[in-house]
């Protein structure tokens, strides 16, 4: 189980679980804009979800199938 870390508590995303891990490329096209300009934290926020192989939501603005491309690059 991933502890969640401290900067979290300022994120944007941080109650928006619906938006971040929808099916809807809408949704998933919005989180990536609130990552981009919004998010002080998406720096550290894509580092954790590569760390963590995380490929299931939107991470530091990139989806799942873009973070698995930068995992296996």
């Amino acid at each position: 189980m991933l502890k969640t870390p401290s900067w979290y508590d300022e994120s944007p995303c941080k109650g928006r679980d619906r938006l971040f891990f929808s099916s809807e490329l809408r949704d998933r096209m919005v989180a990536k804009r609130i990552c981009q300009y919004e998010c002080p934290n998406r720096t550290e926020c894509l580092d954790m979800a590569l760390r963590e192989n995380m490929t299931i939501g939107v991470w530091g603005g990139k989806t799942g199938p873009e973070l698995a491309r930068l995992q296996n690059a």
